[in-house]
């Protein structure tokens, strides 16, 4: 939403967000890109996404992940332990939204992730683990199991991934906390940003949190919070 876009733009130029990925079949994507293209110093991926708007493939060419309108659905239960999703079709989609991401952002994606976590599906994590294969891109991983697999098969993955400073904990105690116990390492804290958006409040349940992250993250609290403990913030980009 150009919501998030402007929350993500100013995370980065006025706090600490490093990284944020592109949701490349979305309605202000387009805008996403020109953004990113003016700011060079925000490391670019892709969010893949199965649950939100229309494939960017042929869906007559994903029969497992649409609905018979050709949308995706909306529910991530539609795919949770449902076996749903036929793998060699994700790719196909995944590949398109990689592929459109780089064309707006207007070179190489340095890493992916999912909408709604969904590459926790057996499916779906050999399609994003084959699309980083095929483009060199690293991936997300959700925990350190997930980590050996993707990097037995050669992907390049951070060493942990944060999922904590969400929902009702995104205040500055928690940040602080958060940054307190981080472990050595490359580590990921994901994170959530955006303005004020009416068309996102409409359709999205976080919409609300969006700007209390925002405040969060640009707090002059959480950059003398990474100095005091020693991080240093980085990028998918600089990654080995």
């Amino acid at each position: 939403a150009h919501g998030i876009n402007a929350g993500v733009l100013r995370a980065h130029r006025e706090g600490i967000v490093t990284a944020a990925t592109l949701m490349a079949n979305a309605y202000a994507a387009t805008e996403a890109g020109l953004l990113a293209r003016e700011t060079p110093s925000l490391d670019v991926g892709v969010h893949l996404t199965l649950t939100y708007g229309r494939p960017l493939a042929d869906s007559r060419l994903l029969p497992s992940l649409v609905e018979p309108d050709g949308t995706f659905p909306r529910a991530p239960e539609a795919f949770r332990g449902t076996g749903r999703a036929n793998r060699d079709e994700a790719l196909v989609e995944y590949s398109a939204q990689y592929l459109r991401a780089a064309e707006l952002i207007g070179h190489a994606p340095s890493h992916l992730d999912t909408h709604h976590w969904l590459h926790d599906e057996p499916a779906l994590e050999w399609a994003i683990a084959a699309l980083a294969g095929e483009t060199g891109a690293a991936v997300r991983p959700h925990d350190g199991v997930q980590r050996g697999r993707l990097r037995a098969a050669g992907v390049r993955t951070v060493d942990a991934y944060l999922r904590e400073f969400q929902h009702d904990r995104v205040d500055a105690t928690t940040l602080e906390r958060i940054f307190a116990t981080i472990a050595d390492g490359v580590v990921e804290l994901g994170c959530h940003p955006g303005e004020a958006d009416a068309e996102l409040a409409a359709t999205s349940s976080y919409a609300a949190l969006r700007p209390i992250e925002l405040a969060t993250l640009t707090d002059a609290r959480a950059r003398a919070s990474v100095d005091r403990h020693g991080i240093v913030l980085t990028t998918y980009a600089d990654l080995p």
